[in-house]
C-alpha cells in the first residue's frame, strides 16, 4: 500500500498527516514544526511521496528532511499541477491553503457547487464551481480575531477568550451579559456570513466546512453543511496523487 505525507503550515501550528493512498492513517498538529517532529511522526516509514505547503515562510529544513525520507517531494505554489482550473487575477497572491481546501472539498463532491468554508486565524469563503472551476473566495477575520479587535478597538470593551463551549452558549440568541454577547457576535457573525454566501451562489451549492470549528459553526447553520476538518489535507493528499499519476 502506497503512502503519502502531508504538511498544511498554518499561520499558528502545521497539521501533519499520512495517507494510505486516499484514506487518512494518522495526523498530529505541531505547534513548532521541526525535521525532528517529522522525523517522529513519520518513524522510518519510507514514503511514497509528500507535499508541503506554507502560508508564511517556506521550512527549508523540513522540506530538505523530507527529500530523504520520500521518494518524490513536491511544494504547493502556482507551478503545481492541479486537479481543477484556477480562475484567479492574482494566483500568486492566492493562498496555498485555500487551494488545498478547495481541492479536498472538490474531490469529495465533484460536479457540484461548493462554497469552501475555512474557519481558522481568519475565515475564507470560496467557490468552486459545478465544472471544478475555482472562481474566487473572500477573506474575514475569524473568531479569535474578532474578539482581539473589539478589545483593541474599543476603550471598555473587554478581552474574551475564544467561546469552546460553542453549543451552550448559542442556546441564546442574544447575550445577557456584556461577555456573552461579545462572543456571540462573533460567532453568528460568520455564521451569518456562510448563509449569505450560500444564498447569493446557484442553488443547491453544497457548503463545506474545515477548521477546528467547522462542527460548531454547522450545527448552527439552518441548512446541511458537511464538515471536514482534515479538509486542506485531504486536498493536498488528491495534489500529490494527482501528480503522481
Amino acid at each position: 500500500m502506497s503512502q503519502y505525507l502531508t504538511i498544511d503550515q498554518g499561520n499558528t501550528e502545521a497539521k501533519i498527516a499520512l495517507w494510505e493512498n486516499t484514506e487518512l492513517v494518522d495526523t498530529v498538529i505541531e505547534t513548532r514544526l521541526t525535521p525532528a517532529s517529522v522525523d517522529k511522526f513519520v518513524d522510518k516509514r519510507r514514503l511514497d511521496g509528500a507535499i508541503y505547503c506554507s502560508v508564511v515562510q517556506n521550512n527549508g529544513p523540513v522540506i530538505n528532511k523530507l527529500s530523504h525520507i520520500a521518494r518524490c517531494v513536491y511544494r504547493l505554489n502556482t507551478s503545481t499541477k492541479l486537479p481543477i482550473r484556477i480562475n484567479y487575477d492574482t494566483p500568486t497572491t492566492l493562498g496555498a491553503d485555500r487551494v488545498a481546501a478547495a481541492v479536498g472539498a472538490w474531490s469529495e463532491h465533484k460536479g457540484k457547487d461548493i462554497l469552501v468554508v475555512d474557519a481558522g486565524t481568519a475565515v475564507t469563503y470560496d467557490y468552486v464551481d459545478a465544472n471544478g472551476v475555482y472562481q474566487g473566495g473572500n477573506i474575514a477575520p475569524g473568531i479569535t480575531m474578532e474578539l482581539k479587535a473589539l478589545n483593541s478597538f474599543t476603550a471598555r470593551l473587554p478581552l474574551i477568550s475564544f467561546p469552546e463551549n460553542i453549543p451552550e452558549l448559542c442556546r441564546n440568541l442574544m447575550g445577557k451579559n456584556t461577555a456573552d454577547a461579545i462572543a456571540l457576535g462573533s460567532v453568528y457573525s460568520v455564521v451569518a456570513s456562510i448563509s449569505y454566501y450560500r444564498s447569493r451562489l446557484p442553488e443547491g451549492t453544497v457548503v463545506v466546512l474545515g477548521g477546528g470549528c467547522g462542527h460548531h459553526l454547522a450545527s448552527l447553520c439552518d441548512f446541511e453543511a458537511h464538515v471536514d476538518e482534515h479538509l486542506a489535507s485531504r486536498g493536498l493528499n488528491r495534489i500529490l496523487l494527482y501528480n503522481e499519476n
